[in-house]
């Protein structure tokens, strides 16, 4: 299944979470997710969990996570 981060196509699996998909994009934005230093929203602006679900072509996109 062919996802896009950062407008860049991902093969991803089938039932794959944001997790996985990052994961497979890069390793060091993998890391950054898990250390909640970044997040990724879709294309209307949605955050989107690290467990979500990604489905085919959705588009997502890196935001750097704001201090509160």
């Amino acid at each position: 299944m062919e996802v896009f981060i950062n407008h860049t196509s991902v093969q991803i699996f089938k039932g794959a979470r944001l997790k996985h998909a990052i994961l497979k994009y890069s390793k060091e934005s993998y890391k950054q997710l898990m250390n909640k230093q970044i997040e990724f929203e879709d294309e209307k602006g949605n955050l989107m969990d690290e467990d979500g679900q990604v489905w085919k072509g959705i588009k997502l996109f890196t935001k750097i996570k704001q201090n509160d």
